[in-house]
């Protein structure tokens, strides 16, 4: 090492800097795959399987795409800036119906027991004359997503159950992020408020729980995994080794709040630790299983209220086989 005395500390760095990032001699390089980022706890699957190195495994390098709201991304998706989004909306089936290459490949979190997913809140301050949906007859309520989105949806059951029609109330959209905010500053009365929100609306004494998600809509989902074209139709193999390491992921987030899952998930959402580790952790399909009815229903109450033009035939709207795939490689039984 005689040699590298003689050489000056900047040549150093420069000879240093230049194998940075290199793959070792005959390592196949890592497939990009671009995805949107929203700093919710919901993701935490995603988050798990970058931190744990699944989708390094897979030889995956995740760029990822923050957006306010999940609406958004569909027309990024659409135009193959974007690989891979989540969530639900009118803009997702519109897409499908003009023949883009969208689909649904696995569940990313679905209604199951109280205290798991999401609720809707009043202020504190107006819990006392606001004890039931009913008493929702013209307030302003807070919905994490955009209109015809899946707490739209959610919204307008539950309002059905207490006698009451979505336009006797005033619904106020929302990026998922300023939810809590909104009803903390009063712009908002009430709120759909998903975890670890719903934990920090209660311990900082802004919401009081009105109804639990689970008493509205049970077994629902609420997110799914959206693959775009690049992964459909242009590099189907690269879709198939996405969805191996986003269900290894699931699996490890399934553990429920360990050590090092709440490591992950505060570093994501930039939450207080304690925070992320009481609240619930999103129940979560672990072979990616995709409800078709309840998928389905919802296209058809977007058709009904006129949100979309077309019912597109359920077999362009999902697309199993990825899953199913990756459930083969993985040893993962079937249902």
């Amino acid at each position: 090492m005689h040699w590298m005395k003689r050489l000056g500390p900047s040549l150093l760095i420069v000879i240093a800097l230049s194998g940075a990032g290199v793959p070792a001699r005959g390592a196949p390089p890592l497939d990009t795959v671009r995805l949107t980022f929203q700093p919710l706890a919901i993701n935490g699957p995603l988050f798990i399987a970058e931190k744990a190195g699944f989708f390094e495994d897979q030889r995956i390098k995740v760029t990822w795409v923050p957006f306010n709201t999940l609406d958004q991304a569909i027309p990024v998706l659409v135009q193959g800036q974007l690989d891979v989004t989540y969530g639900l909306s009118p803009a997702f089936f519109n897409a499908v119906a003009r023949g883009e290459a969208l689909r649904i490949v696995a569940d990313k979190g679905h209604v199951a027991g109280r205290g798991s997913l999401a609720s809707l809140f009043v202020r504190k301050d107006l819990a006392g004359t606001m004890k039931s949906v009913a008493d929702l007859k013209g307030k302003k309520i807070g919905l994490p997503g955009n209109y015809g989105g899946l707490a739209h949806f959610f919204l307008v059951k539950a309002l059905a159950a207490a006698g009451l029609t979505f336009d006797q109330v005033t619904a106020v959209f929302m990026p998922a992020t300023v939810v809590l905010a909104a009803l903390q500053g009063g712009a908002v009365d009430a709120a759909f408020l998903g975890i670890p929100l719903d934990t920090q609306a209660l311990e900082r004494g802004i919401g009081v729980k009105l109804v639990d998600i689970a008493d509205l809509v049970p077994g629902e989902h609420v997110s799914f995994v959206i693959y775009g074209r690049s992964l459909t139709v242009d590099h189907r193999p690269l879709g198939v080794r996405f969805m191996v390491a986003y269900l290894q992921g699931v699996r490890r987030y399934l553990e429920g709040p360990t050590p090092r899952n709440v490591a992950v998930v505060a570093e994501y959402t930039k939450t207080d630790p304690e925070i992320v580790r009481k609240t619930g952790w999103a129940p979560i399909y672990p072979d990616g299983f995709i409800d078709v009815n309840r998928a389905r229903r919802y296209q058809d109450w977007l058709f009904d209220v006129q949100l979309i033009s077309v019912r597109n035939p359920i077999s362009t709207v999902i697309d199993t086989s990825f899953a199913e795939q990756a459930r083969a490689i993985l040893g993962i039984a079937s249902r």
